[in-house]
C-alpha cells in the first residue's frame, strides 16, 4: 500500500471487521424484536385464558427457540469479527505470517451469519403460517375482512 504507514495499513484492514460487527447488530437488533413479539403474542394468549388453536403454542415455541438461535449465532459472529480484528494485529506483529488467522476468523464469522439468517428465514416461515392459522380461525368465526 504505498503512502500508507503500517499502522493505517493495520487500521484500514481492520474496517471490515468493524462494518462486519455493525451487520452484526443489525441482525441482533432485528432478530430480538421478532424474539419480543412471540413473547408478547403468548402473553396475550395467557391472558385471555381461552384454549389457544391446535398447534399455535408450539408454533410460538418454536418461533422463539429459533429467533434465540439466531440471536446466539449473531453474537457468536460479532465475537468472531472482534477476534478477526484482533487476528489483523496479530498477523502483523507475525510480520504476515498468520494470514490465515485473520481470514479464518471472518470466514467463521460469516458462517454464523448465514446460519442465523437461516434460523431467521424458518422462524419468518412459522410467523406466516400463525398468521394465516389465525385468519382461518377468524374467517370461520364470520369475521369479515
Amino acid at each position: 500500500m504505498t503512502g500508507f504507514s503500517a499502522a493505517q495499513a493495520i487500521i484500514a484492514a481492520m474496517i471490515t471487521p468493524a462494518l462486519l460487527i455493525l451487520a452484526s447488530g443489525s441482525l441482533i437488533a432485528t432478530a430480538l424484536v421478532r424474539l419480543a413479539r412471540v413473547v408478547d403474542r403468548v402473553r396475550k394468549l395467557a391472558e385471555t385464558r381461552e384454549a389457544p388453536a391446535a398447534g399455535e403454542l408450539h408454533r410460538h415455541e418454536q418461533r422463539a427457540l429459533l429467533a434465540e438461535r439466531a440471536v446466539r449465532l449473531y453474537f457468536f459472529a460479532v465475537v468472531c469479527f472482534v477476534l478477526a480484528g484482533f487476528a489483523i494485529a496479530a498477523d502483523h506483529v507475525a510480520r504476515d505470517g498468520l494470514t490465515w488467522l485473520p481470514v479464518l476468523m471472518t470466514t467463521a464469522g460469516m458462517c454464523l451469519i448465514v446460519a442465523g439468517s437461516t434460523a431467521m428465514l424458518a422462524e419468518c416461515g412459522l410467523a406466516a403460517t400463525q398468521i394465516r392459522a389465525e385468519l382461518a380461525v377468524l374467517t370461520s368465526a364470520g369475521v369479515s375482512r
